[in-house]
């Protein structure tokens, strides 16, 4: 459990936490000097049953406002303190507001100095809080008057919080840790601590650090001020790490991670919450987690906008942001993350607005996939970094029997259908355009019907149309079921004059147009028909063979690899009882089509043979 304090400068909520707790959470000497909170700080209160309630004490004045936000992401709970001689000021509302912007957590309200005033006074202060709050969509608060200095009211304020239950936090998501403070230990070395927003951590393990793009291994833990081997998101937790990093080299809003993450965003599109009046590429001061950065807001349609940002953050969907303006005084929206790095063109398309807004109305992974996979193919280690799933809720997802996956890509039933639609339709139009011609092989129809998608995703769609029978292949052909390639009638005959000499030995085109009296162009373009119906295969330019001999070539090949472990020129020229140039050439056309590899004067066997075998 984490309670974040909230109110105004001055009116005491580090004395209150004090008598909480017993902990003065001032940790700066300037701040015990000046009896103002300037930075976070913490209190920690253990519980006879183990638990131990923590609480971050942020800054009042508005001048430490950006303090204050780095303080209040991931919390279960907010504690706003109101002075009943002051009640209800700028700053009681400015963090109000940025409580809402930034999910609205569950809130009580602690009215202070309540013994400096009359009853009539602390009543009309009551009802200005309530009426505050609910302004500002709070009203189940509940309420207690204070005096820390005299105990007055604690009792019944802590055995409330006690009783507050912590946000619940999903399963199967990476460990995502925002560093607020980094220093060193003797003894130990480096410490870094923050609010841990998801997932797990173990003495031992292995974690990211984004400060310095380097590994580090987690050495010991404390989270909520108790030493632990393992933590888990919802916690303040300290991490003493060790690797290739120094405490200069690290700034507050770097990130511990369970993996090296992609590159950050520098553009994203977020759902708006509107405090104020937002203007199109108005500048402004942007806060996520403990990051600050400066930035504009592009506004696209309804409340959904592109935030550009002048330094990259490492964003996830559903991340929460403040919008301030630029000069640092007033609130002006929240933001929550919907799309990260989205295109540069179209982004006001009707088509994709509509995606857009049915991507903000996700209520979890399995929605949010399926909206995803509506418009592409999804990259499956680019939507596990944005939902921030582990592999263990990544599986849990896609192992559906309707989707299929290749090269790290995903495709759905509906999204695979339109891409077989354009793979049968191009495969006409070949059919229309080359009449006499088998077909295209799977990479020239995958570069012909879907150039820009995933390579293996889209071949591993042709295999499975392949296996279906939607597309026949021959001899790596790939063709429709009905089209049947084949000889004009003036090709035909001249194919019955030729095939009849082909024996066990190799014919060059001018030798067998010559042979049948036949114009050597014309020869040339009926054997390369013949070679692409399977019957013969060209070893070297208008060089070929009769293909059953091209498969006795290759176990050949098998055979000496197996006797030797590699097949040369002069072992393949004895078995086969030809000249050394032929050998060679037959040796190389093996090589080309990746049945055999070269190694020097040696030729290896390759794992593929798919070319002497009927399909």
């Amino acid at each position: 459990m984490i309670i974040a304090t909230a109110g105004h400068v001055d009116h005491g909520k580090t004395t209150l936490l004090e008598a909480i707790t017993g902990i003065n959470a001032d940790r700066l000497p300037e701040e015990k000097k000046r009896g103002m909170t300037i930075d976070l700080g913490y209190a920690y209160w253990p519980q006879p049953d183990g638990r131990v309630p923590g609480f971050i004490d942020v800054p009042g004045h508005e001048k430490f406002l950006a303090n204050m936000l780095a303080g209040v992401g991931g919390i279960d709970h907010a504690l706003l303190v109101v002075a009943c001689d002051d009640g209800v000021m700028a700053q009681t509302r400015e963090h109000l507001a940025i409580l809402q912007l930034t999910g609205s957590p569950t809130l009580t309200v602690a009215l202070t100095k309540a013994d400096r005033v009359d009853e009539a006074r602390i009543e009309a202060v009551r009802q200005q809080v309530i009426s505050t709050l609910h302004d500002y969509g709070f009203s189940g608060a509940t309420l207690f008057v204070t005096a820390a200095t005299q105990m007055q009211g604690i009792d019944a304020l802590r055995e409330h919080l006690l009783q507050l239950r912590e946000r619940p936090h999903p399963e199967h998501q990476r460990f995502r840790l925002a560093i607020d403070r980094a220093f060193t230990v003797k003894g130990a070395g480096l410490v870094v601590t923050g609010t841990a927003l998801s997932g797990d951590v173990r003495i031992g393990d292995s974690l990211w650090l984004t400060g310095v793009n380097k590994p580090m291994r987690v050495r010991s833990l404390h989270a909520q001020n108790q030493p632990v081997d393992h933590a888990h998101g919802g916690q303040r937790i300290a991490l003493n790490i060790a690797g290739d990093a120094q405490k200069e080299e690290l700034t507050r809003g770097d990130w511990l991670l369970s993996d090296a993450p992609p590159a950050p965003s520098e553009r994203v599109i977020v759902e708006l919450q509107r405090h104020a009046i937002l203007s199109q590429w108005q500048p402004l001061h942007i806060h996520h987690a403990a990051s600050h950065i400066t930035g504009r807001v592009s506004l696209l349609d309804n409340n959904l906008a592109e935030l550009v940002l002048d330094t990259p953050l490492w964003l996830a969907d559903n991340d929460r942001l403040v919008l301030r303006d630029i000069s640092a005084r007033e609130t002006l929206a929240g933001a929550r993350v919907i799309a990260l790095n989205p295109p540069r063109r179209g982004k006001r398309k009707p088509e994709y607005l509509q995606w857009l807004a049915m991507l903000a109305a996700c209520q979890d992974d399995a929605q949010a996939l399926s909206v995803h996979l509506q418009r592409d193919a999804v990259r499956l280690t680019d939507f596990s970094w944005a939902r921030q799933l582990n592999r263990t809720g990544l599986e849990a997802l896609i192992n559906r029997p309707d989707y299929l996956q290749a090269g790290g890509c995903l495709l759905d039933a509906p999204l695979a259908a339109r891409w077989q639609r354009k793979l049968l339709a191009a495969l006409t139009t070949y059919h229309q355009q080359h009449p006499d011609e088998p077909g295209p092989g799977r990479e020239r129809l995958r570069r012909i019907a879907l150039p820009m998608e995933d390579e293996s995703l889209v071949l591993t769609l042709i295999e499975q149309m392949r296996g279906s029978g939607a597309i026949h292949s021959h001899h790596g052909w790939l063709h429709l079921p009905d089209h049947k390639a084949g000889f004009s009638d003036e090709q035909q005959a001249i194919w019955q004059r030729a095939a009849v000499l082909f024996g066990d030995e190799p014919w060059w085109v001018r030798d067998l147009a010559r042979e049948t009296g036949t114009d050597e162009q014309v020869m040339r373009a009926v054997l390369r028909q013949a070679a692409q119906q399977g019957m013969i295969t060209a070893i070297v330019k208008d060089r070929y063979y009769r293909n059953d001999r091209i498969v006795t070539f290759a176990s050949m090949v098998r055979e000496l690899d197996q006797q030797r472990g590699s097949t040369c020129a002069a072992d393949f020229r004895d078995k086969l009882n030809v000249g050394r140039k032929l050998a060679i050439q037959i040796l190389e056309h093996f090589d080309r089509i990746g049945f055999t590899r070269r190694r020097g004067n040696d030729h290896i066997l390759r794992d593929k043979a798919l070319f002497i075998h009927e399909e």
